[in-house]
């Protein structure tokens, strides 16, 4: 048997996206309605929710060249701090480290927090921003409690109040006058108008407040969470400070006490620094004046015993060149001295305290090195304040200052020991001049010895004093470690929520949710849509019709002059039939035989059959509408027949019974249109249909009729079909949009295939337009009497 090619090439890529794109665009009212409502949630969401902005500041370390006083000028002056090298991370972690944190707390009263009640959601303000304060007695367990006290204030009038509790069921309440302490649930305070609110009490009246009392460290967990430090660039030495809240006031004022606190912090650092450095000095002009004194009073003594008042004047040359070596001795001798002890102070002291900076010793890597040292302490030392001396950073601080010590100590042995070499030669010409003066009296000689030790002890002292002078200047001006390069600012625009993103979301995710829940119930959908759906499973059987779903209260006979969406589609299928008949048939005029089938019950072919039946005998054919469904017959409910009136089951049967006798003329009114019901149901329609009559009665019908439309059982249920399929000229298969599952396709490919039914065509009945499936036979041309729904109606468009 051939089989016909299909009518229409493959659908292709793009038809089949314009296919699905039109499938879910045919829902565009839920997509609508569910973007309206998902931006009006957006729209609630932005009014309502609490609005967080950004506030910044901008500082800068700076280095002591930039800030310090310049001592260059003093003569043997240098500056008493080196901050050369500005450590942005040690900063960083000053800044956010909990010990200034809650030097912050305290200072700003952060732990009292203030919000004026709305009918939706309630605004925090700053203390800035309310008429009073709260004043908590400090006897109270409040500063010990662990956990946030809440209390709802209202203002009867200027003078009184009413104060209740929220962290407590029942919630305990409590009237109190301004200025005057009251005790509520275990908590005593005080409530003060700041000036100008005394005389306002009608408008204090119309506004809830709120207090909440939070934990300091609470407060300090928040602020260390919220707070941003970041430098400007890797070579900047400018920091960024951000802070979000909901209130600009509080984050500006947060900000501005944090610098603040911040450069108090490092002037003290500066202030210990210069006070170690004076307490030494003293102790050393102390002992020095003892020995000054001690030698001055042996010069006198000394004079006095030996009657020594003047030297002469011709022993003045002699020592001339000797003064020479002598001076270069004693400048040798002071740095010697002033290093050994440096030495023993090092020595002496505790590995991890201060040094005294730049005592005069005239090497730059000691005085380099004593600065780093003082540097490494002073870091160990803020450090210490929030960690253990088990903290890696203070272990590894531990080693670079043991490190650093040792270098000291090593830098001074050195630099001893090259003052000796220099003295050794110094005395040598000093030893060379003083033979020159062997010959002068010994007593002239041993007061040039005392005074010479006077000499030296002097120079010390003054050196010293020069150095506590030094150093007192710089205690008293110490200047700040930072300058504030912009004050805390507030960005006018909030930056939480973000309102274009939150409406773009909303209006995405509108869109998203009606096209997941269609995407799941396509995905779910297990049955065949429409024509191009099963055009793609049962490649390549072609498909020639397409009938729209109707109400099953208008399944009934078509009019010939009948103008609906459905009558112009089993048009449609009458002239796709036309042209899906054999080609190569020889006898073009014989009669055609079409058999009408199904894989199961319910799949319209009775309805289909009778009705193209209709649109046959409508175009002057002569038509035979045969019921031969011998199990489940449907055509006598079309007509209105009693089920058990003659039909084929009787011819096959009986073989008394003639073609005529079954045969009933002008079905419903319609001329060239007759009927054979199928009959009673037999008991055995197999073997009925394999006697030979049934054949019979076809060769028969084929004498009187241009058409014989076959009404036949479902090919998946029963055998009956297939054992008469070869007496058919084509053979219509229906399958039905939404009922017919998709799984059932396999089987119809295996008829087509196997070749057990003749010529077979699929048409799809009941496909529902509202969909989007299907063509709208008779919209937009003004042929059909159909009128399309109002554009409200979108679930009958």
């Amino acid at each position: 048997m051939e089989q016909q090619t299909p009518l229409s090439p493959t659908t292709s890529q793009d038809d089949n996206l314009k296919e699905m794109l039109l499938r879910y665009l045919r829902y565009w009212p839920w997509f609508l309605l569910s973007a309206v409502i998902a931006i009006a949630v957006a729209f609630l969401y932005v009014r309502y929710s609490p609005k967080l902005y950004q506030t910044n500041t901008q500082i800068k370390i700076l280095k002591e060249n930039e800030s310090g006083l310049d001592l260059t000028g003093l003569e043997g002056a240098g500056a008493v701090f080196d901050m050369n090298k500005v450590n942005l991370q040690n900063e960083i972690q000053i800044l956010t480290s909990r010990r200034l944190l809650e030097d912050v707390v305290e200072e700003t009263g952060m732990q009292t927090r203030y919000f004026i009640a709305g009918n939706v959601k309630t605004v925090e303000r700053w203390k800035t921003e309310v008429p009073f304060s709260v004043r908590w007695k400090t006897a109270d367990s409040i500063l010990n409690t662990s956990g946030p006290v809440g209390f709802q204030l209202r203002f009867i009038d200027a003078e009184t109040f009413r104060v209740r509790t929220l962290d407590t069921e029942p919630s305990l309440t409590a009237e109190g006058t301004i200025n005057e302490a009251v005790a509520l649930n275990g908590y005593a305070f005080q409530i003060v108008l700041k000036p100008g609110a005394q005389h306002s009490g009608k408008v204090l009246a119309d506004t809830d407040y709120l207090i909440r009392f939070q934990p300091k460290n609470q407060v300090i967990n928040s602020l260390v969470k919220n707070l941003q430090v970041n430098p400007i660039g890797d070579k900047s030495e400018v920091l960024t400070l951000g802070l979000q809240g909901e209130n600009p006031v509080k984050n500006e004022a947060i900000l501005n006490n944090l610098t603040y606190q911040f450069n108090q912090d490092g002037i003290k650092d500066k202030r210990l620094v210069s006070e170690r450095t004076g307490e030494f000095i003293e102790e050393r002009l102390r002992l020095l004046f003892r020995e000054l004194d001690t030698v001055e009073s042996g010069i006198v003594s000394y004079k006095e015993e030996n009657k020594l008042v003047d030297i002469e004047a011709n022993i003045a040359q002699l020592f001339t060149k000797e003064g020479a070596a002598e001076a270069k001795r004693f400048e040798l001798e002071t740095q010697k001295a002033v290093a050994q002890e440096f030495q023993s102070l090092l020595n002496e002291r505790e590995d991890f305290s201060l040094l005294p900076a730049n005592l005069g010793i005239e090497s730059e890597t000691i005085n380099t090195l004593t600065a780093s040292y003082n540097d490494l302490i002073l870091q160990r030392n803020k450090l210490l304040v929030s960690s253990t001396k088990e903290n890696p950073l203070v272990v590894n601080l531990d080693e670079k200052i043991l490190e650093t010590k040792s270098n000291i100590l090593k830098s001074i042995q050195a630099y001893i020991r090259s003052l000796e070499t220099s003295l050794a030669t110094v005395q040598q010409r000093e030893s060379t001049s003083t033979g020159k003066l062997i010959g002068l009296p010994k007593k002239e000689k041993e007061i040039r010895t005392i005074i010479r030790q006077r000499d030296i002890k002097e120079k010390l002292y003054l050196f010293l004093l020069q150095k506590r002078e030094e150093a007192a200047l710089q205690l008293a001006t110490v200047t700040p470690i930072i300058k504030i390069v912009d004050f805390a600012y507030t960005k006018p625009n909030p930056v939480a929520p973000k309102t274009r993103i939150v409406f773009l979301g909303a209006f995405i995710v509108g869109l998203l949710i009606p096209f997941g829940i269609l995407y799941l119930r396509f995905m779910l959908d297990t049955k065949i849509n429409n024509k191009e759906h099963i055009k793609q499973l049962v490649q390549p059987i072609p498909v020639i019709g397409e009938i729209p779903e109707v109400e099953k209260k208008d399944a009934v006979l078509l009019r010939p002059d009948d103008r609906s969406i459905t009558a112009e589609a089993f048009r449609i299928l009458r002239t796709n039939l036309a042209y899906f008949k054999a080609a190569g048939k020889e006898q073009q005029k014989q009669a055609q035989v079409i058999y009408i089938t199904s894989s199961t019950k319910g799949e319209g072919k009775t309805y289909t059959a009778i009705n193209l039946a209709s649109s046959l005998a409508a175009i002057n054919k002569k038509v035979l509408l045969m019921g031969c469904d011998l199990r489940n017959p449907q055509l006598h409910n079309y007509i209105e027949k009693d089920k058990q009136a003659f039909g084929v089951s009787s011819y096959l049967y009986d073989t008394s019974i003639t073609m005529d006798d079954l045969i009933i003329p002008q079905v419903l009114g319609i001329s060239n249109l007759d009927v054979i019901l199928s009959g009673a149901i037999p008991p055995n329609p197999a073997e009925l249909l394999l006697n030979g009559r049934f054949e019979t009665l076809i060769d028969q019908a084929k004498q009187h009729y241009d058409y014989i439309l076959v009404d036949t059982a479902p090919t998946i249920l029963v055998t009956d079909t297939l054992l008469i399929s070869q007496l058919a000229d084509v053979t219509l298969y229906l399958t039905r949009a939404n009922y017919t599952e998709v799984k059932l396709t396999a089987h119809i490919k295996e008829m087509y295939e196997q070749q057990k039914l003749t010529n077979m065509a699929l048409i799809v009945n009941s496909v529902d337009d509202k969909k989007g499936y299907g063509y709208n036979y008779g919209y937009g041309y003004g042929y059909s009497d159909a009128q399309p729904p109002a554009w409200w109606q979108f679930w009958k468009r």
